[in-house]
């Protein structure tokens, strides 16, 4: 029986959790999501763009997964990590295609919500809006990064040009790891 991960988020973006739901233990990367379980404590944790489905199976981790592989590489390849992929692009689109959205005027002044198009089944609405954040990350502004020091090899958002690492505790592991290599 495996155990479920606890979840640490660097910057509660959507985008972001996703592709963070693979880590790194020293230079080996790990995948987070091995069951439904671990999907379903992911989803109580992660800053969703859309509710959440009551329950999850099999198939909406393989969906899940299906989305996130192809993110994943996409992000990394926006950071030079990975080289940009027409299919990975496609299958985001397609992705964000499976549950078209309007923006309406909201109930309040001067507000705004989407609202689908049909009645897309609950996952797949979520899986839709997820890859639009993708999508946002992927054309917005912000300074994506991805966090080499050891153990993390997380994606985050620099609040300084100058920033190398996600947060002080990997600012440190990285430290002390590049000085117990010098002679």
């Amino acid at each position: 029986m495996s155990e479920t991960p606890t979840w640490e988020w660097l910057e509660g973006y959507p985008a972001l959790d996703l592709a963070n739901t693979v880590i790194r233990r020293g230079w080996t990367e790990l995948e987070l999501i091995h069951t439904p379980a671990d999907l379903d404590s992911w989803l109580d944790a992660a800053a969703l763009p859309a509710p959440r489905p009551s329950t999850v199976d099999e198939a909406d981790m393989a969906a899940f997964l299906t989305l996130r592989d192809p993110s994943l590489r996409l992000l990394r390849a926006a950071v030079g990590r990975e080289s940009w992929e027409a299919q990975d692009v496609e299958t985001l689109n397609e992705t964000i295609a499976s549950a078209p959205e309007i923006e309406a005027l909201g109930t309040k002044p001067g507000t705004t919500e989407l609202r689908p198009i049909g009645s897309p089944a609950p996952f797949t609405l979520l899986l839709s809006r997820l890859a639009r954040e993708v999508r946002d990350v992927l054309t917005s502004q912000q300074a994506l990064a991805f966090c080499d020091a050891p153990g993390c090899g997380q994606l985050f958002f620099r609040h300084r040009p100058n920033q190398s690492w996600c947060g002080p505790a990997c600012g440190n592991r990285a430290r002390v790891s590049r000085h117990h290599k010098t002679p």
